[in-house]
């Protein structure tokens, strides 16, 4: 099983309605810089050319993910700069691109903070933005002015949606500050309640449901419900990390009940998430049985789901292999070939995981795809296993 540790993970599982994929701002690299500077963020830039083949994959198939949106827009302002046209000829000369693509993290003042060369696979182009982030000590010019002792209900409103928008701790800040407050009944207020809202098992929760109406007069009905979805999914987080059933019920429950056009989705991706990472494969299969019925993609979502953190599940690995032959039917491609040869292969039934690992080559071989030596070591692996057998 050693070769699948290795294995390209093609798409990441279990996605969210939260993202769906990194959203390029649009505007100039000035522009995108003052955003940067007005949020405390650094900037991520995707330096392509239109021939470039990694370049094109990363596109199609990484920063469309959105396990990868849902980190780089909550981290990072996004750019894409295409080096032979516009201000991306002026980019490639200041900052000496050479190779395509050139991925570059830059603070807003366009100091380089950290660069690399090349495409990557989703979970190490993730890995490579948390080492960038962790490298900044960028603060906004809203962070000193807090630090300074500002704290009237227009800065403070500014300030709690800036920190959210960054992904960074608010709901300390946000309870701090409204702890000392009467009115609710402020628009200030109101918007630091909707801001200030980051998990369902909190007090800003409760707050938000008491003064939901004319929070809906701001920000409108669907944005206040997949706030609430937002939150909830943080305590999942919370639920997993304590291995605590009550707080994904807890989750489940406000969604439910406040947040009605979200539920259906919510329900399966977060008992999917938790009961994956809690390892309760009984429970998992219960929900993920239904939640293939809803569509294709979902069904090679979880069959990816279960090749890359299940293996050591037989009851989960059984189902996924006849998920991804089932794939294979309706669609034969690399993707779907290459799933299916893995799991094969964890099952033990190796001349089957040949014929498809075969199948799988031919389509990469065609594309040129990064996958190639993968294919190819898992190729090798299946020998060995059926020389042994023979043996």
């Amino acid at each position: 099983m050693k070769i699948l540790s290795t294995a390209v993970c093609l798409f990441l599982f279990l996605h969210t309605a939260m993202s769906e994929g990194i959203q390029f701002f649009h505007g100039t690299l000035n522009e995108a810089k003052e955003v940067a500077a007005q949020q405390g963020k650094l900037l991520f830039i995707d330096a392509f050319t239109t021939w470039c083949g990694p370049c094109k994959r990363m596109s199609s198939q990484v920063f469309s993910q959105d396990d990868v949106g849902e980190f780089y827009n909550q981290t990072f302002i996004n750019l894409k700069l295409d080096m032979e046209k516009g201000e991306g000829k002026d980019f490639q000369r200041q900052y000496r691109v050479t190779a395509f693509p050139t991925l570059l993290f830059l603070d807003p003042e366009g100091k380089v903070v950290h660069r690399l060369v090349g495409g990557l696979d989703v979970p190490n182009f993730i890995k490579l933005g948390k080492f960038a982030a962790s490298k900044s000590s960028i603060t906004s010019t809203l962070d000193k002015e807090y630090e300074d002792g500002r704290r009237d209900p227009q800065f403070m409103a500014d300030y709690i949606e800036a920190l959210a928008k960054s992904n960074r701790p608010v709901l300390k800040i946000a309870n701090d500050y409204l702890s000392t407050q009467n009115d609710y009944q402020l628009p200030e207020n109101l918007k630091i309640i909707y801001h200030g809202l980051v998990e369902v098992d909190s007090r800003i929760f409760n707050l938000l449901i008491e003064n939901r109406k004319p929070i809906e007069k701001i920000f409108g009905k669907e944005a206040v419900e997949a706030q609430i979805a937002k939150a909830a999914d943080a305590t999942v987080k919370k639920a997993i990390e304590f291995n605590s059933a009550d707080l994904l019920e807890e989750a489940n429950d406000k969604v439910k009940r406040y947040a009605g056009n979200e539920y259906k989705q919510f329900e399966y991706t977060s008992r999917l998430k938790y009961y994956s990472s809690t390892r309760q494969p009984e429970m998992f299969l219960k929900y993920a049985k239904e939640y293939v019925k809803q569509s294709t993609r979902n069904k090679f979502e979880l069959t990816n789901e279960i090749l890359h953190t299940q293996q050591d599940q037989p009851l989960l690995i059984k189902q996924a292999t006849d998920w991804s032959l089932e794939l294979v039917k309706e669609e034969a491609n690399e993707h779907n070939c290459f799933t299916a040869a893995q799991l094969l292969y964890i099952d033990g039934q190796y001349s089957q995981s040949k014929h498809y690992a075969e199948e799988a080559l031919k389509f990469a071989e065609e594309a040129k795809s990064g996958a190639l030596p993968h294919i190819k070591k898992l190729i090798s692996s299946i020998e060995m296993k059926i020389g042994v057998d023979k043996s």
